[in-house]
This record gives C-alpha cells, structure tokens and sequence, in this order.
C-alpha cells in the first residue's frame, strides 16, 4: 500500500504545504514537547500532550508529501502515514497508534490510566521524531524548512 493508494480509498486529500504551515506545526511541537516536561501534571496530560506532538509532526510529515488526512479516523491515519512519509519502523508506528487509544481513553472515558513510564516513554518518542521528521525535511523537502 502507498499514500496514492489512500488518496484512491479517499483516505487523504491532496494538500500543498508551505514554509509557514510547517513552523506553526514545529511551533505547536515545541510548545507541547515543553509542556509535556512539566512535573505537576497528571501522568494522562502528560502522555496527550507529547502524544499531541508526535501527531502533530505526523500531520506535518503528510502535509509536506501533499496530503492531508481525510475527517474519518485522522489521527489513526496521521499516525499511520509515518509508515510511507519518513519511513518509520512499524514497531513505532505500533507504539504510537497504541498511545493513541490509550490517549483516547483517558481524556473521555476514564482517568488514571497512564503510568509516570509511559509518559515518559511518548515524550522521548517524541522527541526523537521530531528530529527524524526535521531531518527527513531537511533532505526530501528542503524547501519547507
């Protein structure tokens, strides 16, 4: 399967990405990157907030391929894409499709379902795929750097 397959099962839309997108999006992952540091929070914040940053750097990564997700299971789909944007190991995608329903789960159906680990566990994640998708940008897609 291929993103031009996803475009076909009208999974995605085609989308033209820009220089300012894409900061505002890396502005958006520094700030949750930063929050999701926070000690006082509750270890549900902390594991939504960085798992907000790793969708949001999967929203970027789609966008700079020229696509964007269609509005039935976005984030799922975002997730998903790193697969065939920056090529990331599927075990990540796994662990971060996992955080998804765990992310899920605790902003609408039941508090204290994260443990300190795993929130510490997405922020590192994080972290490392926002320097993955900086530097994949930096070689395929220069120009929105």
């Amino acid at each position: 399967m291929t993103l031009r397959n996803w475009l076909q099962n009208r999974w995605l839309t085609e989308h033209e990405p820009s220089r300012e997108e894409v900061a505002d999006l890396f502005a958006v992952v520094d700030r949750d990157l930063e929050d999701a540091a926070i000690d006082g929070l509750s270890s549900d914040r902390r594991l939504g907030i960085a798992y907000n940053a790793a969708l949001q750097l999967s929203i970027l990564a789609l966008a700079a391929t020229g696509f964007r997700a269609e509005r039935q299971r976005t984030h799922e789909r975002a997730i998903q894409s790193l697969r065939y944007t920056i090529g990331l190991d599927q075990s990540v995608v796994d662990t971060l499709d996992v955080i998804r329903r765990k992310r899920h789960q605790s902003n609408y159906e039941r508090a204290g379902t994260a443990s300190p680990s795993e929130a510490r566990e997405v922020l590192e994640i994080a972290r490392d795929l926002k320097t993955r998708v900086r530097e994949w940008l930096k070689q395929k897609h220069p120009g929105l750097v």
